[in-house]
Order: structure tokens, then sequence, then C-alpha cells
């Protein structure tokens, strides 16, 4: 089980947190949200080890008798919440080195997913970007309808750009469809929100990890969120050096996306001008985000990412360690 995203002391460390959720799911059973009502019919997906945190009511006695270690049985309930982890996979992700905007979204979404999975959560995750390819428009659900019914061609192709995932054998299948994330082009977020929804349309949880520089498409994409009722958290990761840019000189900018060029003279009025226009979008972005009732995150790309499960996801009130009820 090879996963390059995380280290696999991190992934064992995360086994012991769960994302918190800020309301109850309603009609749920199984899984590791507190619910005030049971779950209906509910269909057995997988035996799983027991780790700390895990109800004793769970453990199958039987299978502890005739192997001498304790399991929990894997409950897939008909009416379970999906947790959707959406994350922007444009051209602007593709920025940094040993900082890269793009690779530490992954690692965010692949711990955040892992923590779903072994909690019992459904997982959806969808990546936000385009690539420059021919062929057809699919996601994994539809894929093979889309191939032998229909003949559409088009310039852009967004092939397997949704995915879900049901139980912790899931788990190699998650990191691998991280794993061949490409970034390029326009994020369109509002748009791969719409096709996530279609594919899990039960999901009450949105998770979003992107820079946020298409304020329209953000501002789009939270009302769709709002309308159908999900409690959404931005996980707003910028570059160090777009929080705080360094250096002097004339400089020729080109924009990632769209590649529009522009001269620029920086020097320190230029940089106080940025930081003066970079604080207002910020509060552009909190406006939004009062407006539609979402939090959001701040998360800088070069923070090691073990500070950013064990000390700021926490501090944030997304992650939780599990003994702590």
């Amino acid at each position: 089980m090879v996963n390059n995203l995380l280290d696999a002391k991190i992934l064992t460390r995360l086994a012991g947190y769960r994302l918190i959720r800020q309301k109850p799911a309603p009609n749920r059973e199984s899984g590791a949200w507190s619910s005030r009502q049971k779950g209906g019919a509910i269909e057995f997906i997988d035996y799983r080890t027991y780790t700390s945190g895990d109800e004793i009511r769970q453990v199958d006695w039987k299978t502890y008798a005739r192997l001498g270690r304790l399991y929990v049985k894997e409950h897939l309930d008909e009416k379970q919440d999906t947790t959707l982890l959406l994350v922007d996979t444009s051209a602007s992700m593709d920025w940094g080195e040993a900082a890269h905007k793009g690779r530490y979204a992954l690692q965010i979404v692949a711990g955040l997913g892992s923590c779903a999975l072994f909690g019992g959560d459904r997982l959806t995750v969808t990546l936000a970007g385009e690539n420059k390819r021919s062929g057809q428009v699919t996601t994994e659900k539809n894929e093979q309808k889309t191939r032998t019914n229909l003949n559409l061609k088009v310039n852009i192709t967004l092939e397997k750009t949704v995915s879900e995932f049901k139980s912790q054998r899931d788990l190699p299948r998650l990191w691998q469809f991280l794993k061949a994330a490409n970034f390029g082009h326009r994020a369109r977020l509002t748009e791969n929100l719409r096709r996530a929804l279609d594919v899990s349309p039960k999901t009450k949880n949105l998770y979003v990890f992107s820079d946020l520089y298409d304020l329209f498409d953000v501002q789009e994409m939270l009302r769709i969120a709002a309308g159908r009722g999900l409690e959404t958290t931005l996980g707003h990761i910028l570059s160090p050096e777009e929080r705080l840019p360094s250096g002097e000189g004339e400089f020729l900018l080109v924009d990632s996306e769209n590649g529009a060029q522009t001269e620029v003279a920086l020097n320190p009025a230029a940089y106080l001008t940025y930081l003066k226009r970079l604080e207002e979008f910020y509060q552009e972005i909190d406006r939004l985000c009062r407006r539609w009732g979402v939090k959001r995150v701040l998360l800088d790309s070069s923070e090691d990412i073990q500070t950013t499960f064990f000390k700021i996801l926490p501090k944030a009130g997304i992650l939780r360690p599990i003994s702590l009820r």
C-alpha cells in the first residue's frame, strides 16, 4: 500500500482523528458522527481492526473468540451523510517548489479523506481543474454509460474528476486518485461542485481547498452550497510569496490561467499597494463567508504538514482526536 503524499507515521496518527461536524447528521446510526436519531436499513461493508474510540458494541465478539483480536463491523447506512472534499487543481495552484500549493492541498485532502474513511464516513473527492485534451466529459460513476451511449467530442476532457470512496478498503484508490491529479487552466469551482453533487446528492459537508482567486466563481459556489444546505469550510491556501512577496526590479507577470501579461515595477511602494489589495481580497472573501454561513481557514503552503494536521486544523475546528468526545 503506497502513498507518496503522506508518511505512514502521519497516516497512523490520523487514524486517531476525526473531522468535526458543526451539526449532527440526521437519521444516522453508524459512522463517526453523533446523531439524535437512529438510522434506517444498513448494509454490511467490511471488518476493520478496532481502534481507540470505537464503540464497544460494534466489536464482533465471535471473531474475537476465534482469532483473539478485536475487530469491528463497518456498515453503510442508507441515510448516512457524505463528506465532499473539493480541491482546486487549476494552473494558479501549480505554484511553488518546496512550498507547492497544489501538493500541499492534495496532502491535506489525502489526510482528511483518510480520517473520514477511518471513521466510517462516506467520502467524495472532486478535482476542480481542467486537462487540455480531446475526449469526453465523464465522471467515474457515469464513465461507462458515457462511453457506450454518447459520442460527444469536446475540446477539454474532465475525466475522473469525481470519485466516491465508501470504506477503509478504498484508501489505496483514494491516494491513487489524488496522485494522478493534473494542474492546469481554470478551477471552475461551481461547475465541479455541481458535478460532484450529481454523483453524491446526499452530501452534507463540504471542504474546499483553493487559493480562491476567482471571486465570482467562489461566490457562486458558496451560493449553490448554501442552497443545498451544506456545512462548508474553505481552506484558503496561499504560498509565502503570495502572502509577503519580495524582490525589486522590472518584471513581466503572466497569468497562469489565461495567459494575460502585465509589466510591473516592484518596489516598496508597489508592495504596500499589493498588501493593501491582498487585505481587501481577504475582506471580500470573509464578507462572502459571513453571507453564506461559511468558515474560512487561511493556510500557508510552506507549513509543515504534520503541524497542519495536528495543530492548525484542530485549532481551526476541523479535526479532533477521537479520545476527546
